[in-house]
């Protein structure tokens, strides 16, 4: 970020992303199976519990759900006294070894000849052995987001977006190579205003147009700030037109000859008054989440990677040196409210139909406040958690919070720490019968989730079932592991049903039959699936239309 004098204003984005895992540990029993891998169905194995990727440690009292962007070792110890899951530092590396989970951010940039943009780009670290490969090697199973703000020029990761897709696919590629447990995550975009979902819809379809197959995509992020992107008959807003979209879908600076009272509430209008509405805020992340849905990616976890309030508070003599349209500065009472009010939606909202399913359709599954601290005259600073001799406060030292940082420990303090098992579904199989018996042997399965916001360690069992009323027992698997919350990981547990003639066969599953785990809900751990053996031999329905 860089500083800003009292004569001239240059306020940016700064972007980011991050979540929740903590030491990496992998189940006790069974082997590593992703959740999309096909299931052999002939396999004659022993019952096994299968991860889809790593998972923390537990036995603290950080919450998934809240994160924190920082930059140093000391602004990264308060981490724990704000009970803060997860973090970036807007790099690949963090200085911090505490349990809090870095989020990894491969930084990307599309190369330039002066205003030239190039067919060719960078990454920091370079996709090589001792770059990015050392890093992804020494932390398996760790969520890398590819980029910070692509969408931005200039003062962050400048790329268009037919270049992004490229860019993405190569580091996905390069990550999934050496690691198959790690998460992969696309860039926070820096609002989701309808010129950057076209930025999405452009690296969406640039990337199917390329490589013949839809984005994979483990997480995604998005980044929510209210800022105008273009001033009409001068050029770029404070947060500027995404790269690469039509000028026509940008939100619009106000103009100076009609009351801003008028212009404000218009949708093409985004005033500096508006920078902090909470209904803008929403707005933003369900028109994200329907990009979601509109391309098959609802059943996968979103995150807000960075949010707060970005322009500064510098008190003056008769108000401040920045202000919105009606006078008002970005005061640290008005953030706290911003704040307050943000944290409680995302804490409370839920959309049928459009949100995450394995997180009771919350639209958000963590969420990153910008940030710990920066320069009193950067962007972001009256968002500040710390004060500015944060240095000379001992570690975790309450009495170092700003107000605002006192307002973010007290809305963090005011939600207990919950655990909740959510069964996804069982599986649909497929199978055929071998002689001589003419049974199959067939691994039945069920997807589960922890969407809580702490991790689950006591041991429980999942046990199959033959009948609805969940007397005939086919077979348990005890979960032994760890499990990290907020659904952002999917958990696979299976065993072999064997003996089956050619035939349908419905199963049901139950998660903790023995109700071990003390959680908010019981009423979501069962799920039911369904075998056919032999399908050649099998008479199904006909239906004519």
């Amino acid at each position: 970020m860089n500083p800003k004098n009292k004569n001239h204003i240059r306020i940016f984005v700064l972007a980011v992303f991050v979540f929740t895992s903590v030491l990496t540990i992998y189940f006790s029993l069974g082997t590593v199976k992703a959740k999309d891998e096909p299931v052999d169905v002939n396999q004659n194995s022993a019952q096994q519990l299968t991860p889809e990727a790593p998972f923390g440690t537990s036995g603290n009292n950080l919450n998934c759900r809240y994160g924190v962007a920082g930059f140093n070792e000391h602004m990264l110890s308060w981490l724990p006294m704000l009970q803060a899951g997860w973090y970036v530092t807007f790099n690949a590396t963090t200085p911090y070894s505490g349990e809090s989970e870095h989020v990894g951010i491969v930084r990307v940039s599309q190369d330039r000849s002066g205003s030239q943009y190039l067919s060719t780009y960078t990454t920091t670290p370079a996709l090589t052995e001792g770059g990015l490969g050392a890093l992804v090697d020494a932390s398996p199973g760790k969520l890398w987001l590819v980029g910070n703000e692509p969408d931005v020029t200039n003062v962050q990761d400048d790329t268009y977006p037919d270049m992004y897709a490229r860019i993405y696919h190569d580091v996905y590629e390069f990550i999934k190579d050496r690691d198959p447990s790690a998460q992969v995550g696309i860039a926070g975009l820096s609002m989701a205003t309808p010129g950057r979902l076209q930025y999405l819809d452009i690296v969406w379809d640039t990337y199917l147009d390329l490589y013949g197959i839809p984005m994979s995509v483990d997480v995604w992020a998005i980044h929510i700030y209210i800022l105008s992107e273009y001033n009409p008959g001068i050029g770029p807003g404070d947060g500027k037109l995404a790269l690469g979209t039509d000028p026509a879908l940008a939100k619009n600076w106000p103009v100076n000859n009609i009351p801003y009272s008028l212009q404000c509430p218009l949708d093409s209008v985004y005033c500096r008054a508006e920078h902090d509405d909470v209904g803008i805020f929403v707005e933003q992340i369900v028109a994200m989440r329907q990009w979601m849905k509109d391309h098959g990616q609802r059943d996968k976890p979103l995150l807000l990677s960075e949010f707060g309030s970005l322009y500064p508070y510098i008190p003056e003599v008769g108000g401040c040196y920045l202000s919105d349209e009606f006078g008002n500065c970005f005061t640290p009472a008005r953030v706290g409210n911003y704040l307050f009010a943000t944290m409680e939606w995302l804490e409370s909202n839920s959309y049928p139909g459009l949100g995450y399913p394995a997180d009771r359709n919350r639209l958000i599954q963590q969420w990153l406040w910008f940030s710990f601290i920066v320069g009193e005259e950067v962007s972001g600073a009256s968002s500040n958690l710390l004060k500015d001799n944060y240095q000379s406060y001992s570690a975790g030292d309450v009495n170092a919070l700003t107000a605002v940082g006192q307002d973010y420990l007290d809305q963090v303090s005011t939600f207990d720490l919950y655990v909740n098992l959510y069964t996804g579904q069982a599986g649909s199989i497929v199978a055929n019968s071998e002689a001589p018996s003419n049974t199959a042997d067939v691994t039945i399965f069920t997807e589960f989730f922890n969407n809580g916001s702490q991790s689950i360690s006591e041991p429980f069992t999942v046990t199959f079932y033959q009948d609805e009323a969940l007397t005939q027992v086919i077979d348990s698997v005890t979960v032994d592991p760890t499990l990290q919350g907020c659904a952002r990981h999917g958990y696979v547990a299976s065993v072999t049903w064997s003996g089956l003639t050619p035939g349908t066969y419905t199963y049901w599953v139950k998660l903790d039959n023995g109700n071990v785990i003390d959680e908010e809900l019981e009423n979501d751990n069962v799920a039911s699936g369904v075998v056919l053996v032999d399908p050649q031999n099998n008479f199904l329905p006909l239906v004519n239309r």
